[in-house]
């Protein structure tokens, strides 16, 4: 009896040194959401960020949803107080690829967890437009908190049963308390950014960046999912805005190919929105681009300030026009015109 208790204890000692080490390790920073690891790997930054905010109900009550991009909307240009006069402290929830479905349900999170919303701010794009609310619960890096409120054990299984990233072991253990990376953690705790989304300069302009394609928009439920996320706000008396991306001209053409277009018509039926797509000045100069996807800080700036009355729009090209139901046909038929 005692060599067979003896095997079993040999034969759990791999099972119990591979679960260790994914913990250690925690590529998407699941097991040390309060305290991520900077590694070269993405963290779950829906579920890190929304147990953040939960945890700390009195620390944020202004929030930025929208994909990747919307990390580039600086702290810098953001107002500091409602119309009510009621003092804003913003977090931004940006979640790579993330979708109008998965921001209700983390704001729907926030206030049953006793997190008083004064403000939020909604960036919209192609990238928005195809996903539904549940396209990311097979995806380890963007499997949405819900997930983890429904099922805890069942959340951490799907992390602990994956192959460790032994490739991070290096990182984990030796460059965590380099400054930069100190630099990379408060920045993300005190506004959900990374430093590199603090860089006002512009990049090169005609460098050729490619094209990000996207799926095609066939309904879906995003229109619902922002017709639930607009009533919940007037519900609660949360100041709502929404602005579309000023998205390069090379991704904007594929996007308007798969329905773009029929998207912010259909968008303008449940809310008004500040509209930044189109061919203007800013989305065919690829110097305000990081990449085929990303508008870069000094971009993010002038969203703010046409958002907040500090500019105004350019309705030659559309961009930052308010849109609504009244007059989205005419606009959405402007943008059509400038692709001919």
């Amino acid at each position: 009896m005692r060599k067979l208790v003896f095997r079993i204890f040999l034969c759990t000692i791999p099972v119990m040194v591979y679960l260790g080490l994914n913990i250690y390790i925690d590529t998407f920073n699941i097991f040390h959401y309060d305290n991520i690891r900077i590694t070269s790997a993405e963290p779950n930054k829906n579920y890190i960020k929304t147990r953040y905010i939960t945890e700390n109900p009195d620390q944020y009550n202004a929030f930025i949803f929208g994909s990747s991009r919307v990390a580039n909307i600086p702290v810098d240009g953001l107002i500091t107080g409602t119309a009510k006069g009621e003092a804003l402290n913003w977090y931004n929830m940006t979640c790579s690829m993330s979708v109008p479905g998965e921001q209700l349900s983390i704001l729907e999170e926030f206030i049953s967890s006793g997190v008083d919303v004064k403000a939020v701010i909604i960036g919209v794009d192609e990238l928005s437009m195809s996903g539904t609310a549940d396209v990311h619960y097979d995806d380890l890096m963007r499997k949405p908190y819900e997930l983890y409120e429904d099922n805890k054990l069942g959340f951490y299984y799907d992390y602990l049963i994956v192959k460790p990233e032994f490739s991070l072991l290096p990182e984990v253990l030796f460059e965590q308390n380099s400054e930069s990376v100190i630099a990379e953690k408060n920045e993300f705790y005190n506004y959900g950014v990374a430093i590199a989304n603090t860089d006002f300069s512009l990049g090169d302009k005609g460098t050729d960046l490619g094209v990000l394609e996207c799926g095609e928009y066939t309904g879906g439920t995003t229109i619902e999912d922002m017709k639930k996320m607009v009533s919940l706000c007037d519900e609660e008396g949360i100041e709502l805005y929404v602005f579309t991306s000023p998205i390069l001209e090379s991704t904007y053409r594929n996007a308007v190919a798969m329905g773009y277009l029929d998207f912010l018509k259909d968008l303008s039926t449940v809310t008004g929105y500040i509209n930044f797509s189109g061919l203007n000045d800013i989305t065919t100069n690829t110097a305000y681009y990081f990449d085929s996807s990303h508008y870069r800080p000094v971009v993010g700036l002038e969203i703010e300030n046409v958002i907040f009355g500090k500019e105004t729009a350019d309705t030659d090209s559309f961009y930052g026009v308010r849109v609504n139901n009244e007059n989205a046909d005419d606009i959405i038929a402007g943008l059509e015109l400038q692709l001919q």
